[in-house]
């Protein structure tokens, strides 16, 4: 009996893990474009703008944040929305939302 408690207690959990992955842990669907570079339905991540910062067209169905360095880690200071264009400053970073 202790057992059959302790795995069901195990397969609870890990259905618990498998439904409460926040939605950002997937791919978005859509097209982003970086600079002219197309992501077709892009992961979770951060995307560089590079030194001379960067024009984005995010026709995905995410929001992308907005970075002031290159990691992802200052910030947001802006968001792009879903299907909107935008540009990134030199040195920045955008992630999936």
């Amino acid at each position: 009996m202790r057992r059959t408690l302790i795995s069901l207690g195990s397969l609870a959990a890990a259905g618990m893990l498998a439904f409460g992955v926040p939605q950002s842990a997937f791919a978005a669907s859509g097209t982003l474009f970086v600079n002219g570079t197309a992501y077709e339905n892009p992961g979770p991540g951060c995307y560089a703008a590079g030194e001379e910062g960067a024009e984005v067209d995010n026709q995905t169905d995410a929001n992308l944040e907005v970075f002031a360095d290159s990691a992802c880690q200052e910030g947001p200071v802006g968001m792009i929305d879903a299907f909107s264009p935008g540009s990134v400053e030199s040195g920045g970073s955008i992630r999936i939302a």
